[in-house]
Formats: C-alpha cells, sequence, structure tokens
C-alpha cells in the first residue's frame, strides 16, 4: 500500500468522523442532558459510536459529559456548551454594556447598505 493510499484513507475516515460528530452536536443541541445510550437509539447508531462522537466534541470544547445517576444507574449526560463559554470575563461584560448592541446594529445597517 503506498503512502498516499494511506493519507487518502486517513483522510475519508476522519471527514467520516467530523460528519459523524456535527450530526451528534445538532441532536445534543436540540436534546441537551440525554445520555450516550438514549442519543445512540434516536441516532440508530451503536453506544460506541455516540460516545466516540461525543469525547471529540468534548475535545474540541463543543459539549460537556458529565456523569450523573438515573434510576439508580451512572449514565453519561451530553449537554453542549452555552454561548457564554466561548467568552471571556471581559468579553462578556462589553457585550453586557447597552452600547454594545447600538453597535452592532449600526454594524448591521452598513453591511445591509453595501
Amino acid at each position: 500500500m503506498s503512502a498516499t493510499t494511506i493519507k487518502s484513507a486517513i483522510a475519508a475516515v476522519e471527514d467520516k468522523g467530523i460528519e459523524t460528530d456535527l450530526e451528534l452536536y445538532e441532536v445534543v443541541d436540540k436534546q441537551p442532558g440525554e445520555s450516550v445510550y438514549s442519543l445512540a437509539k434516536a441516532m440508530g447508531w451503536s453506544n460506541g459510536k455516540t460516545y466516540a462522537a461525543a469525547r471529540r466534541l468534548e475535545r474540541a470544547g463543543m459539549v460537556h459529559i458529565e456523569k450523573a445517576e438515573r434510576n439508580g444507574r451512572y449514565v453519561l449526560i451530553i449537554k453542549p456548551k452555552t454561548w457564554e463559554e466561548y467568552y471571556t470575563p471581559e468579553e462578556l461584560a462589553e457585550i453586557r454594556q447597552p452600547e454594545f448592541m447600538d453597535e452592532v446594529e449600526a454594524i448591521v445597517k452598513r453591511a445591509q447598505q453595501s
């Protein structure tokens, strides 16, 4: 097997993984707090595939995976990050200033006019 063939095979697997991750993220975003098991069942995936995609999303900083007890059993719960978690405390303070939205509206108006 040539190096080019191996590289293209790896790229294909990575692309498929990205698609899987994004598909899972869309479901997690709509149904936050579901377990790996219930998400796997809803998507028609195995628990392993769902868990692997969730771990990649966690490493990418897009979700949190937490252990919780439900009906006497421990389950892994997946929740998307909140929008506030993507900003520093300084950025959040700036966003919360009343004049911030005025500035955003002015930028949007200028963009619409051009």
